[in-house]
């Protein structure tokens, strides 16, 4: 009977969408995708557009022919296509996880420009498996959240939403679905090289485990993940449990904190830790185990380090802290038109017509500054302003947003930005986002308030 392409993409409400990106690498599974995609929408009576965009990752000979192939093939079928080519130095190690986080770019960006709202890949049933497995391999805690695998609709970059429609459809039916239509597929050699986790998982454990079982595995670590977002959410509902002071400090009320369940203190201080520190990812179980040790504390320090935070323990009832550590800041420049990320905290935007760095100031520099303006700055506040964004223009240190609020030179405005959240947000983690911006807010505001 084949495959229903009003059943695979139907549940995505594509039919409001204005355009869509499908990434086709010419394997099986994104090909299957495109052409899949490509029937739907001449059922809709206002399709969006339709555009193939193949990364090539410049990681092997073939690839620039393979790409021009996939164009040959999208041309016959009246499909738009584009290459965009991953040409950053490539690194000696983990070239795997820098492929795709560079493949996502560039496909946020062929989205960008293609004004389409939806990014759709090919990620089957297989890969799913895949994923499971590989993620439990590396976890040494049960209720690890990767666990839920792959989610089926995600956010990237605060701007496009990715969805993967074919994450219930095993890879052989999708072959099946291309030799009926008389496609042929490329098979990429790197997909057998056991050099690469993935390929190395496929070819033994995911060959030899039973794909029911991992599926009913998957679908309790989704429900797992998603009562700890429930729980969590339940939480930051109380205006008491955590707050950002228009320092960045986040402060978590000891008792409410001591009352959760430990798997929801551990994703709670695990949140906040990646969200002081800027980091688009939790810290690994190991870590995040040793900051509910302090937080309990059953360490002989009552502070540590993690992910770019320190995280301290609140004595004798007092809240717990959460702040940036002052080591590893950056120092970007901030050129006209131009929006940067800083520090994975802040996002800077540049409508005028100066050039300025963004970085942290130095202590002496700072005590010069605080003094010149004739203000008194309490020793607790110089320290938290020693790991905010300065503006500095021509090496001089002409602003701090966090004592002046809103009022930044002609064009420039910032807002908070949550690396953890605003990179990639999956699916499972939507209401949690929302809960986390409706309590923290983006807005800088002015700490500053004079008499």
């Amino acid at each position: 009977m084949g495959l229903s392409p009003t059943e695979i993409f139907k549940p995505f409400g594509l039919e409001n969408a204005k355009g869509i990106v499908a990434a086709v690498s010419g394997g099986s599974d994104s090909l299957a995708l495109l052409f899949l995609l490509k029937e739907y929408l001449t059922t809709l009576d206002s399709p969006p557009s339709l555009t193939a965009v193949t990364i090539d990752h410049r990681l092997r000979d073939e690839s620039a022919n393979e790409a021009e192939d996939v164009g040959r093939l999208c041309n016959v079928h009246g499909i738009a296509h584009r290459v965009l080519a991953w040409d950053d130095p490539k690194p000696k190690s983990g070239v795997a996880a820098a492929a795709r986080s560079a493949r996502y770019r560039l496909l946020v960006q062929a989205a960008q420009e293609a004004g389409a709202d939806f990014i759709a890949t090919g990620h089957t049933r297989d890969d799913q498996i895949e994923t499971f497995l590989m993620r439990r391999e590396r976890s040494s805690h049960s209720e690890a959240r990767g666990l839920a695998a792959m989610a089926s609709r995600s956010w990237l970059e605060n701007s496009v939403e990715l969805i993967r429609p074919l994450l219930d459809e095993p890879r052989a039916e999708l072959r099946q679905e291309l030799i009926k239509r008389n496609v042929v597929w490329i098979d990429d050699p790197s997909n057998v090289n056991t050099n690469y986790e993935r390929p190395r998982v496929r070819l033994t454990s995911a060959a030899e485990a039973d794909p029911d079982l991992v599926l009913a595995q998957i679908a309790l670590a989704s429900a797992a993940r998603k009562r700890d977002n429930a729980a969590l959410i339940a939480v930051l509902a109380n205006p008491d449990s955590v707050t950002m002071s228009p320092l960045g400090t986040i402060t978590v009320g000891a008792t409410i904190y001591a009352a959760l369940p430990e798997n929801v203190r551990r994703l709670f201080s695990g949140l906040l830790a990646s969200i002081a520190g800027g980091r688009r990812f939790l810290p690994g179980d190991a870590e995040r185990s040793r900051i509910e040790r302090v937080l309990s504390g059953q360490e002989k320090s009552d502070r540590m380090t993690v992910f770019g935070a320190l995280v301290e323990l609140g004595k004798k009832g007092q809240p717990h802290r959460f702040r940036r550590e002052r080591r590893n800041l950056p120092v970007m420049r901030l050129d006209p038109g131009q929006r940067i990320i800083w520090d994975g905290r802040y996002r800077f935007t540049n409508e005028g017509a100066h050039s300025f760095d963004i970085g942290a100031p130095e202590r002496q520099e700072l005590i010069d500054f605080i003094k010149n303006t004739g203000r008194e700055i309490d020793s607790s506040q110089r320290e938290a302003l020693l790991v905010l964004p300065a503006l500095y223009e021509n090496g001089k240190l002409s602003q701090l947003p966090a004592m002046n609020g809103q009022k930044l030179p002609i064009g420039i405005s910032v807002e908070r930005h949550f690396a953890i959240f605003d990179h990639v947000l999956p699916g499972y983690d939507f209401g949690l986002a929302n809960a986390v911006e409706k309590q923290f807010g983006r807005e800088c505001p002015n700490f500053y308030k004079p008499e």
